[in-house]
């Protein structure tokens, strides 16, 4: 089965481990594709400068991460050059700034998003209700990433034409609700959410937990490999327009 990292920060994670090294050993253990993350102007450097196959990566302004220095501007630039595959990861977080400054950045990159056919990576931590109010007046293929909120807040974002992808977040015994709900709706990836933050001490190769976020999901939903495999294949496929054999 070739696996899918769907939401990770190769540029990040590249700043303090050898990436090409990290994603020629992840593809031989069936990882082959990777949806990655911009959020800083020196991890576009970085990505303008690295290309590997199977990767691909998209840019937004991050509603609470403050390491972010991207702006509209730079989003508009990198959509009008077509050098991303998506706009984001943005969104509305409860531990973020003002929540009318969120709305306002969000609305703006959505506009983005339709004014170029891009689909868009959300980040949405709280604010379920709010951020479906908005999402919902823009037509756009959504993956939303990480989410581990509460089931009726994954019902909410699920009327959109959204995707989910399966975190080590979901995989806990209080979450297990609603990973079953997500994989019964047939519309999920998995992720590593990578970066080198997250790496821990003596690790040699983070990539890899992809391989125990699949397996552990097979276990906790009773689906089989080929499941998992084809419903993750047809979602990347409906997202990026891109085919996995």
């Amino acid at each position: 089965m070739t696996l899918v990292d769907a939401h990770c920060h190769l540029a990040n994670l590249g700043v303090q481990m050898p990436l090409e090294t990290l994603l020629d050993e992840a593809g031989k253990h069936g990882i082959k594709r990777w949806l990655s993350s911009a959020l800083t102007r020196s991890e576009l450097s970085r990505y303008a400068e690295f290309a590997f196959p199977g990767m691909m990566y998209s840019a937004g302004v991050h509603p609470n991460f403050d390491e972010c220095d991207l702006a509209i501007e730079d989003i508009a630039r990198l959509c009008e050059e077509k050098r991303i595959w998506a706009v984001g990861e943005i969104g509305l977080d409860r531990n973020g700034p003002e929540i009318e400054t969120q709305k306002s950045l969000l609305i703006k990159q959505l506009e983005l998003a339709v004014e170029h056919g891009l689909p868009v990576v959300l980040h949405i931590v709280g604010h379920q209700q709010a951020a479906y109010e908005i999402l919902k007046r823009y037509p756009l293929r959504y993956l939303v990433h990480g989410y581990a909120g509460s089931l009726e807040g994954y019902r909410l974002l699920a009327r959109l034409d959204s995707f989910f992808t399966i975190s080590e977040r979901i995989l806990k015994p209080d979450k297990t609700k609603l990973l079953q709900e997500m994989v019964a709706d047939r519309r999920y990836l998995a992720e590593t959410d990578m970066t080198r933050y997250y790496v821990l001490p003596g690790e040699k190769n983070p990539l890899l937990r992809l391989l125990e976020v699949a397996e552990k999901t097979l276990v906790l939903c009773g689906i089989s490999e080929n499941e998992f495999g084809r419903v993750q294949n047809e979602s990347f496929q409906a997202l990026t327009g891109v085919y996995i054999d």
